[in-house]
């Protein structure tokens, strides 16, 4: 019953804020440009390299082609890659006899790579489709969050949608709200926002900002079997894990080279624990300092919802009984832009008893302004690090290393590792090596 209520509440608030958008667009019409329409087509060929179900590496030939429109502040996304084994046979990781996505209605829905609407950010923005990191509010419950963890042996197209009320003139509430498929409606959250002093001048004053956070999974015992592209039935034994969650911010300084931002956060995990955090987000120009102090009780974890949950799903809720006392935890991070040159992120978070080990998430970004030809990132994010020796191995990590040559402005030479997760929760490598084409 409650997922019908919030799923309704969700398409009631798009459709509202679509009629509003919709109005607020015809009284801009006289102001603004006539939007144009505009297509892009990528061609990828490459090389591939997965496991499969049965644990073997597997390699295949790609051949991918993403053609791409936008219409004003709509665009739209297909994703039509065929990749063939040595035996020129279409993928088939999971030993079937039948090619992935190529064979049901499902796998058809699924070429649709995203349809979006404006940018995160905009006072009305959505998004049907692939996102790899999403955090509601100031992430206590959800943070990092993705529907990308099991790809390519599982496809989910979620759903993001804000609306903030300064798109009709009334910049005082706001809603954020999201799901991990719009094929299975499975995690669903929301966050209602309040700015009761948008209307003053004083940009710190105006900033203030209250919000409510819910958070559920309605199918959390769900397993996952050899059934590519699409997630399997509701497990019936499954019951509701609802999360709730309430915050604080207010903006200290609020300036175009430097902003200091604090924030309270209070959650809770039904049936089991909750936990506060106080925190700042400060930012100067080229540094960013990010930093928590957390009081948690016992039966509670901050971030529920994480990039990791699709793997942890099954247990994790149980799992919460381990922490049989209340604890402290702190997070700390950074985030340095030397110039444009280089990017850095580093941020180290812990709860400081022994069943709660630290979390690491780091990163290194070459700017492309400096750097015409050339494009690199890795990216690392790993939890439960008890020793460096655990820090230094990949394995249960999300890892990306990506090296990318750019031969001219159409065309690039791109080699990608990633660490990522099969849908039986085992870790597992993919290689790519791909020659890109944007016509």
């Amino acid at each position: 019953m409650f997922k019908r209520l919030l799923l309704v509440f969700v398409l009631i608030s798009m459709t509202g804020s679509l009629v509003f958008a919709q109005t607020a667009a015809e009284e801009a019409a006289e102001t603004e440009e006539k939007p144009t329409f505009e297509f892009d087509l990528g061609l990828v060929i490459g090389l591939a390299s997965y496991e499969d179900y049965a644990g073997q590496r597997k390699g295949y030939q790609k051949i991918g082609l993403y053609p791409k429109f936008s219409y004003g502040k709509w665009r739209f996304g297909f994703d039509f890659t065929l990749e063939f084994d040595g035996d020129f046979k279409l993928r088939d990781l999971d030993g079937d006899g039948k090619a992935d996505t190529w064979i049901t209605l499902y796998d058809w829905l699924y070429k649709l790579q995203y349809v979006g609407y404006a940018q995160k950010g905009d006072p009305i923005f959505g998004l049907i489709g692939e996102f790899d990191s999403y955090s509601l509010g100031y992430g206590m419950l959800m943070e990092g969050f993705n529907n990308t963890l099991f790809y390519p042996y599982i496809l989910q197209r979620g759903l993001l949608f804000d609306f903030d009320a300064r798109a009709v003139r009334f910049p005082y509430i706001g809603i954020e709200t999201v799901a991990n498929d719009v094929l299975d409606w499975d995690v669903i959250g929301a966050r209602l926002y309040v700015k009761p002093l948008a209307g003053l001048s004083s940009p710190a004053l105006k900033g203030l900002e209250f919000g409510g956070t819910v958070v559920a999974d309605f199918d959390p015992l769900q397993e996952y079997s050899s059934t590519d592209t699409k997630p399997p039935k509701n497990n019936p034994a499954s019951e509701t894990v609802t999360t709730f969650g309430i915050d604080a911010g207010l903006p200290i300084i609020m300036r175009e080279d430097m902003d200091l931002v604090t924030f309270a956060d209070w959650s809770l995990i039904s049936g089991k624990g909750n936990g506060f955090t106080f925190g700042t987000n400060f930012r100067y120009a080229w540094f960013t300092l990010n930093a928590q102090l957390r009081y948690l009780g016992k039966q509670f974890v901050p971030h529920y919802f994480d990039p990791f949950y699709w793997v942890e799903r099954p247990l994790k809720y149980n799992s919460l009984d381990l922490i049989s006392e209340d604890y402290f935890g702190y997070l700390v991070g950074t985030d340095i832009d030397l110039f444009g040159v280089v990017i850095l992120y580093f941020t180290w978070e812990d709860g400081l008893i022994d069943v709660v080990d630290p979390r690491i998430r780091t990163g290194i970004v070459l700017g492309e302004d400096v750097f015409r030809k050339i494009g690199f990132h890795i990216t690392y994010d790993k939890k439960g690090i008890d020793s460096f020796k655990a820090f230094a191995d990949l394995n249960n990590s999300l890892f990306e290393a990506l090296f990318e040559y750019r031969v001219t402005d159409t065309a690039s030479i791109v080699f990608i590792q990633k660490q990522s997760f099969a849908p039986s929760g085992k870790s597992v490598p993919q290689t790519n090596i791909e020659t890109r084409f944007l016509f």
